[in-house]
């Protein structure tokens, strides 16, 4: 493995950990996993109450996965589906007010440190860090996912 791999996975775990670090903090404080607390933001910043299909792509899930997440926050009473006036078969989703009271009260998506951080940097570096991000995350959805981590393992030994 080159050099520059295993920076870029050292890099990548510093990423993960400090992700679920956090992702613990805001379980802890809001009762929230960090999906969770992501499709309300989501919601919330929506002027208008859109489809779980929509919601997916704004955040970067399966259809699958948000349709899951709304199930669990429809049941505790943050969100509400409602068909459609003009497509009865389009569903909407909308923040309730205990879900918008939720949000009032949930830490923020990012460590306040890192958005700090981040918004000090120039809008160039910032750009550059997002393109950079996209194109990693592209590279590895790009990976072959129906080959079992068992199978990758046998092979690389």
């Amino acid at each position: 493995m080159s050099p520059d791999t295993l920076h870029l996975l050292g890099a990548l775990r510093r990423i993960a950990q400090s992700l679920d670090t956090y992702s613990k903090t805001i379980e802890h404080d809001a009762g929230l996993t960090l999906p969770q607390l992501l499709l309300l933001e989501a919601l919330r910043s929506d002027g208008d109450a859109p489809t779980a299909g929509r919601l997916a792509q704004r955040v970067s899930l399966t259809q699958g996965t948000v349709t899951s997440i709304l199930d669990r926050l429809e049941a505790r009473g943050l969100v509400r589906r409602s068909r459609a006036n003009d497509d009865r078969r389009r569903v909407l989703v909308a923040l309730t007010p205990r879900g918008r009271s939720l949000l009032g009260k949930a830490p923020p998506l990012m460590h306040a440190d890192f958005l700090r951080g981040f918004a000090a940097l120039t809008a160039s570096d910032r750009a550059g860090l997002l393109d950079a991000v996209d194109r990693i995350a592209a590279l590895m959805r790009s990976v072959d996912t129906s080959i079992s981590p068992q199978a990758s393992a046998s092979t690389a030994a």
